[in-house]
């Protein structure tokens, strides 16, 4: 078969009611500033932060409507930038590849998306649009399919969200035909060559969204011994018995439970019927983060949306929001697309995609489960893809649990409400973190070792326990975080405890005990200032201490919970919390920040009823 090539075309008509011509060469925008806003992980807003259907269609060529084309106008100024690609999209890496032909066209069992032989470029093509002004949320799915024996056909679906649109099959059925339509169509919607898919989008134009051609792990088969003998009888085969302690074999339960992580993304507005888990790329995380980072500059600087768009903030705001909401699928209902026009806002999406990331890696345990030819149990299986040096549980009456249980209790601050239950802890230990610190340079600078918490959703620890806590990516958005980007530690337990959001996981939390490497001094902060990372290491230092008005009062070596933590310090919860008194302290809580994962090591794991 002929491999991908320019051709040089004539013009055609512009179909899906679409009348415009393609984009004119716009004046590249400037690069936006750094931002440098911030906004309180207790969730209050910083004034004082840095100021720096219808059936398919079967005609040939047949025209197709799509709906509020008029939205498809020629790009402008505004937004136009120029990023680096961030992935060779749409390429097969395997031989075995299975690409799904959409569900709705009629040749869906007896064609397969089409993928060059000479370069592996898979000819599917998942296009989004929202427009929160005109409350739009709409898709265009293109696809190149062959039967195999040299016939070729372009697919065309579009149309709203949740409906099945309008289609059309379109060619004669040579393959530099049904190029040519696809190739058409896609310039068409994107403004952009087929070539350059993953360039920076046009505004009012569709977004092209890489996709992830895994199978979806409820999907997929299971592999699983034969069932049946040489003679084709019936062989009994008895279920494998789980080989994990019983509470291990809970905590996997919690962890992939499948309606938490419906609920996950469902409180967060992701739209998984539009992009399931295994079909969302780390390449469209990537992008919606790029999206948010622009969003973020923007919001911190105003004058960014003349002097870097040439154009008003509320419209900036809303086609940056559009096109973070074009990658990023959301289920509003009815309701229209909200603008990203707060930090509270966009911090919620960042938690979005945050979380989004640890689902994947979920995601690609499940996949593993279900891919196995080994006997397992699906529990034992799930352990197993976390790929856990150790985990053990602590016994209930032994002074280890009763001195972590002491832990929790006792650092609850005033003004959280929480009622603890609890139930399991368990010592653990990620494969490499101990090797990781001691070959770090964190083994010898001058020590300041804490047992410190964290909390995230039940459903975020198949990525934390197998990929160990992260800091957020380049293209993260620097507003989200109060202290700069690093991983987000605290002294009382109860304020980890509110970002576990127990009440998704049928109230059960999970919250870690982790030992710290701070580094002596840290440095000392009162308020927010984004660029924290930045000035802790210029200043030599490895950590900032964001204090708080009320803290532990005393501290105390860790070794009377377990030898292995000697040198290590714990709150004295002889003493309750108090006041700590620091000038001018705008936390109502510490919190520590570590801007190197290597200063971290995942101690304890604990399961609270709450």
């Amino acid at each position: 078969m002929p491999a991908l090539r320019q051709r040089k075309r004539a013009a055609s008509p512009a179909d899906d009611g679409d009348t415009q011509a393609a984009d004119p060469p716009k004046k590249q925008a400037r690069k936006g500033k750094a931002s440098t806003t911030a906004a309180d992980d207790d969730h209050k807003a910083t004034k004082s932060a840095a100021k720096k259907g219808k059936a398919a269609k079967t005609k040939a060529e047949p025209v197709d409507e799509d709906e509020d084309a008029a939205d498809d106008a020629p790009a402008d100024d505004a937004l136009k930038e120029a990023d680096p690609k961030t992935s060779s999209a749409q390429f097969a890496h395997s031989d075995n590849l299975v690409i799904p032909v959409d569900d709705i066209c009629p040749l869906n069992t007896s064609h397969s998306v089409y993928v060059n032989p000479d370069d592996g470029i898979i000819y599917d093509a998942a296009l989004n649009q929202t427009n929160a002004g005109n409350n739009n949320n709409k898709f265009y799915k293109l696809q190149i399919l062959t039967d195999g024996k040299g016939e070729f056909k372009t697919w065309s679906r579009w149309g709203r969200v949740g409906e099945r649109g309008q289609s059309a099959l379109l060619g004669c059925g040579t393959l530099d035909d049904a190029m040519n339509n696809f190739e058409r169509k896609f310039k068409d919607k994107t403004g952009l060559k087929w070539a350059d898919r993953t360039d920076e989008p046009k505004p009012k134009k569709y977004v092209f969204v890489e996709r992830s051609y895994e199978p979806e792990s409820d999907d997929e088969p299971d592999v699983k011994p034969k069932s049946e003998g040489d003679g084709g009888e019936k062989i009994k085969v008895e279920p494998p018995e789980c080989k994990l302690e019983k509470p291990i074999a809970s905590l996997m339960e919690l962890i992939f439970n499948q309606a938490h992580i419906a609920n996950t993304m469902a409180s967060l507005n992701y739209d998984a019927a539009k992009l399931p888990l295994g079909k969302l790329s780390k390449a469209t995380i990537t992008r919606g983060y790029e999206a948010l980072k622009k969003l973020a500059a923007v919001l911190d600087d105003p004058s960014l949306a003349q002097s870097e768009y040439n154009s008003p903030i509320h419209t900036v705001s809303e086609d940056l929001s559009n096109r973070y909401y074009s990658y990023i699928p959301h289920d509003f209902g009815r309701n229209r697309p909200p603008i990203i026009s707060d930090i509270d806002h966009l911090k919620k999406e960042v938690q979005l995609l945050e979380s989004l990331t640890d689902l994947k890696d979920a995601d690609a345990i499940l996949k593993m489960e279900k891919k196995s030819t080994d006997n397992v149990h699906p529990l034992d299986a799930r352990y197993e893809g976390l790929k856990m040096k150790s985990m053990a549980s602590v016994e209930r009456d032994s002074d280890e649990f009763k001195g972590i249980e002491d832990l929790l209790v006792k650092t609850r601050g005033a003004t959280h409400g929480h009622n603890y239950e609890l139930l399991d802890v368990f010592r653990i230990e990620r494969q490499g973190e101990h090797d990781r610190f001691k070959a770090s340079k964190f083994a010898s600078i001058p020590s300041d070792r804490r047992l410190l918490w964290h909390g995230s959703r039940s459903t975020n620890y198949g990525g934390i326990l197998s990929q160990g806590l992260r800091i957020a990516p380049p293209e993260a958005p620097v507003s989200g975080y109060m202290f700069g980007k690093g991983t987000y530690l605290a002294d009382m337990a109860s304020k980890s405890a509110n970002y576990c959001y127990a009440h998704i996981s049928g109230g059960h939390a999970l919250l870690l005990l982790c030992e710290a490497e701070l580094g002596a001094p840290m440095q000392e902060l009162t308020n927010a200032s984004y660029n924290a990372g930045e000035t802790a290491i210029q200043g030599g230092m490895y950590s900032t201490w964001g204090k708080g008005t009320t803290a532990p009062l005393g501290w105390k070596d860790a070794a009377s919970i377990h030898p292995d933590l000697a040198g290590v310090m714990i709150p004295d919860t002889t003493k309750a919390p108090g006041p700590t008194n620091v000038p001018n302290a705008y936390l109502q809580y510490n919190e520590y920040i570590c801007y190197d994962v290597a200063q971290i090591r995942l101690r304890y794991l604990l399961r609270v009823k709450m």
